[in-house]
């Protein structure tokens, strides 16, 4: 078996028989195809049933609702393929994805295969392709002094899918079942490593839809996790100093995102859980050996306290900032209504 295709499912029966019949119909025929229906509560799973039943590449496991990383997790474990991709249950792929991949890969001999793919919604606006920053073979120590400046501009660094990945890269590796958003860029995080060359494929042969959630459920998602977010990008700043390119540009990169989700963990917090949440922020950064810092002088006050363990003095900061910002709203409706009185 050359290519192990895993694709995580939760009630996507809108979609499913759309990209089934995509991967039933790829010019390329040596793979598997591993469904994982995520405890889906509509007809996803029985369409994946009848798909499996008609075409023995595709196997199906019904597992409970544990979220589209455990999902891929257990694809994963099941997977046989020589190559590793993943596909989500609501895009679209052309006739000759798999075929374009799997020859990148052989004929360059690269780690994994890193590939364009376009956005597209389903309201009418327009479609966007991201942009693929090189053309064929590239060493992993070439990227690396640009690495977080295109990842930045392009995302395509943390991307799921347009990938193959040597399936032998991952045998240790697993997406964090912990994490409901940015999982797929901290599973990179931690495969890129292992990773000496990938192959940039141009040509976009997959189709990404945009506005729909995730392939799989995400669970408690009413709120971002800016702490587990905050702890991606700590990681991320550590992937750059364990492969010696945390410096210039790459630096300053990452140290912003550091300081503005250490930022956004205070700000978005419950009030009460101000001193808690400055505790936790502040015990994350100094494990890491950081100093989070930035301009403004509300943002870097929140961090100055954040620095020195400051819980109290922060939350009379948010409160103060509650008032005031409660103040401005109140003048902004009063001189609203004011102008219409005088008309």
């Amino acid at each position: 078996m050359e290519i192990s295709v895993i694709v995580p499912v939760y009630n996507k029966e809108k979609y499913i028989s759309r990209i089934l019949g995509d991967i039933s119909n790829q010019s390329f025929e040596d793979f598997e195809c591993i469904i994982v229906d995520d405890g889906s509560t509509d007809s996803s799973g029985e369409i994946c049933d009848e798909f499996a039943a008609k075409d023995k590449r595709f196997c199906v496991q019904h597992v409970p609702n544990g979220g589209v990383s455990r999902a891929r997790n257990i694809g994963l474990t099941r997977a046989t393929g020589q190559y590793v991709t993943f596909i989500d249950a609501d895009d679209h792929i052309e006739p000759d994805y798999l075929m374009q991949l799997y020859t990148d890969i052989e004929s360059s001999r690269a780690d994994m295969v890193v590939a364009g793919l376009e956005k597209f919604w389903e309201d009418g606006r327009p479609p966007f392709t991201t942009e693929v920053p090189y053309d064929g073979v590239r060493s992993i120590k070439q990227l690396m002094p640009e690495f977080a400046q295109v990842q930045k501009r392009t995302g395509i660094y943390g991307y799921g899918c347009g990938k193959l990945i040597r399936r032998d890269l991952i045998a240790n590796v697993r997406f964090s079942e912990w994490l409901r958003l940015a999982e797929d860029f901290e599973f990179y995080l931690r495969l890129y490593p292992k990773v000496k060359t990938i192959y940039f494929e141009t040509s976009c042969k997959y189709y990404y839809l945009q506005e729909a959630d995730n392939s799989s459920a995400i669970i408690d998602s009413g709120k971002i996790d800016y702490i587990a977010q905050l702890k991606i990008n700590l990681s991320y700043r550590k992937f750059l100093r364990d492969t010696g390119f945390y410096d210039g540009d790459n630096q300053k990169t990452v140290d912003a995102l550091v300081a503005n989700y250490a930022f956004f963990s205070i700000f978005h917090c419950v009030r009460e859980e101000i001193p808690e949440r400055v505790k936790a922020v502040h015990d994350l950064l100094m494990e890491s050996k950081i100093l989070a810092k930035a301009g403004g002088f509300f943002k870097s006050g929140i961090l100055f306290c954040v620095r020195h363990d400051l819980g109290n003095q922060a939350k009379v900061m948010m409160r103060t900032y509650d008032v005031l910002r409660g103040l401005k709203r109140r003048l902004r409706y009063a001189v609203f209504y004011s102008f219409y009185a005088d008309i």
